[in-house]
């Protein structure tokens, strides 16, 4: 549901790049995973922000060792991110392990 998803993108995720991004834009955009045993890789490929298509194409992973170390590549990003807009999903780059509690009492903060 979409309150879940805003409280999992807001506290945990591990993400080479967070945004609005829209991989059925084009025919040539895709999300691929490959699991050898000791390495489990994400690629997002020629994927495009979500209304921004015309700024390029997006390339980058993920990927997760056995060891536990975690690595972040980045073939094409034609825009810095920080001139990536948040106004339709968070934009961020990192690793998350939180929570959140949603309290309605008006007496506790």
């Amino acid at each position: 549901g979409d309150v879940i998803h805003r409280m999992l993108t807001a506290t945990q995720y591990i993400a080479p790049l967070m945004a609005n991004f829209n991989p059925s834009y084009s025919r040539n955009s895709t999300v691929q995973y490959l699991d050898n045993g000791t390495v489990f890789v994400v690629q997002w490929d020629k994927v495009y922000l979500q209304g921004k298509e015309d700024v390029g194409s997006f390339t980058f992973q993920a990927a997760l060792h056995s060891s536990g170390r975690i690595v972040f590549g980045y073939e094409e990003i034609p825009v810095p991110v920080l001139q990536i807009s948040p106004s339709q999903h968070p934009v961020k780059a990192g690793l998350s392990d939180a929570f959140m509690v949603l309290n309605p009492s008006p007496d506790v903060p």
